[in-house]
């Protein structure tokens, strides 16, 4: 992990641009980019030394001890949370198919597509009907709502056409089942990640949980009221606004399990980027939050007011 962190600083001289013919000015911005990653570098290595580390990848917890190279892993059972999912998706996936290419008459295409759709929905009703592990209401809250998406298909597939009303009549009905089935699973994951704190803190009691921090790796959609991110919060008594002591790390495409080949380097890199910035921005700015927002933001947002409506 730190391995690539110190290689990147000893090349960084290399990454300047035009090095042979570098300027003074070139020179003196080169020293603040190999001193930022020099400091990045100690910084992680001193949070890896010093307090628990936490790296969360949707159901997956990765804890690092100080002076211990291999993480302790949870994964949490998701399978809840997978069936939920699979059953609140239906409604979504009806939309997605019909809505985005235009209503009225339906192509061939999306026809045999709508075949093979309302087959899919009736397997998944009578393998939901037959489980034995759902909580409370949740088993007829889920039929019924497999029920009305399968209706809303086969009415659309006798007419050959879609129009938006069937959509959104469709989704206010199913609207408060999908409610439901969240609350449910992600009640069910929160509390299994509860009590593995729990557990940590008990097997761990030597550590400093009082200053662990954490960084949660996820995608922009969703990013805003990330539930990892809430449970941290909460499990490490932090400000999502100020992000002391929980970064959110988001990713461009799917994160890679934190227990891969790769391992989360990238995540506990930014989490390192972020401490620093702080105690740079504190120092130097008089603001710890200051760089957690755009340096050059205050100018350019003074500029723009100044410009007349376009």
């Amino acid at each position: 992990m730190l391995r690539n962190l110190f290689r990147l600083v000893v090349a960084a001289p290399l990454l300047l641009p035009g090095l042979a013919h570098a300027t003074p000015l070139e020179d003196l911005n080169g020293a603040f980019r190999s001193s930022y990653r020099l400091a990045q570098v100690h910084t992680l290595t001193r949070l890896r030394a010093t307090v628990p580390v936490l790296v969360n990848r949707f159901s997956q917890i990765a804890l690092y001890r100080p002076g211990v190279a291999q993480p302790e892993l949870f994964d949490a059972d998701e399978e809840l949370m997978r069936e939920t999912r699979a059953v609140a998706h239906t409604a979504a996936s009806l939309y997605l198919r019909l809505a985005p290419y235009g209503f009225g008459t339906l192509d061939s295409e999306r026809m045999e597509w709508l075949a093979t759709f309302m087959g899919l929905i009736r397997g998944a009703e009578a393998e939901v009907a037959a489980r034995t592990d759902l909580p409370g209401d949740l088993k007829p809250v889920q039929l019924g709502m497999l029920a009305e998406v399968r209706g809303a298909a086969e009415r659309i597939y006798l007419r050959r056409e879609v129009d938006a009303a069937t959509l959104t009549i469709l989704a206010a009905t199913v609207r408060a089942a999908t409610d439901r089935g969240f609350h449910v699973a992600v009640g069910s994951t929160l509390e299994q990640f509860r009590a593995q704190a729990g557990r940590w803190r008990q097997q761990f009691p030597e550590l400093d949980w009082t200053n662990a921090v954490a960084v949660v790796i996820g995608t922009h959609q969703p990013r805003a009221l990330s539930w990892q991110r809430q449970f941290f919060d909460w499990m490490l008594r932090d400000d999502p606004i100020r992000e002391d002591r929980v970064v959110f790390a988001e990713t461009l495409g799917f994160p890679a399990p934190i227990d891969g080949p790769e391992g989360p380097d990238d995540a506990l890199t930014l989490l390192s980027s972020v401490m620093l910035d702080k105690a740079l921005a504190a120092a130097v700015l008089g603001d710890p939050l200051v760089l957690q927002s755009d340096a050059l933001g205050p100018a350019a947002r003074d500029i723009i007011r100044g410009w007349p409506t376009p």
